[in-house]
């Protein structure tokens, strides 16, 4: 009997436990089109938006309409980059990028260390480089930043509101 009442209790404690971890649900907010003719649209994940020292880094989504052939000849129909961005100095850095083709990375383009704060520049001045800067440098910071995401929420395999299809 005595064992029992132990039972119980460590099951309570573990399921307290669960309960107070933190969810870590990605939150998809659309940004726009990289390009006025381009055929992708752009996602932010608004809860991976952070602070590293006087940056703030958030991941976005970029999803094409039609799968693409990159520079070093790996087709991709979506791509995930950290980036981040200088708020005060109008800057922005790109820490990684990660390629995806039907769910799977085909790709992936990593700095090493902190090396991506020596690559820093300027803001472009176009439409889609501003409103990503806005929201990631006027959202509110995730309570806690997002562990690596594991296979069945990964970039390559979220799914994300459908993109307008493009004018005929």
């Amino acid at each position: 009997m005595n064992m029992r009442i132990r039972l119980s209790a460590l099951s309570l404690v573990g399921l307290m436990t669960l309960a107070v971890q933190p969810c870590f649900a990605a939150h998809w907010q659309v940004i726009g089109r990289p390009t006025d003719n381009s055929l992708a649209l752009a996602y932010i994940d608004m809860d991976s938006i952070h602070r590293s020292g006087e940056y703030r880094v958030a991941t976005f989504l970029t999803v094409y309409l039609y799968p693409i052939t990159n520079a070093h000849d790996y087709k991709l129909d979506r791509i995930a980059q950290e980036t981040a961005f200088d708020c005060d100095k109008h800057t922005f850095a790109l820490i990684s990028t990660i390629g995806y083709f039907q769910g799977k990375p085909t790709g992936r383009n990593s700095g090493n260390g902190e090396d991506w704060k020596d690559n820093a520049r300027e803001l472009p001045k176009d439409t889609f480089s501003t409103r990503a800067f806005d929201v990631t440098c006027n959202a509110p910071l995730a309570p806690y930043p997002e562990p690596a995401p594991t296979v069945s929420d990964a970039p390559g395999t979220v799914r994300l509101p459908a993109a307008p299809t493009p004018a005929q």
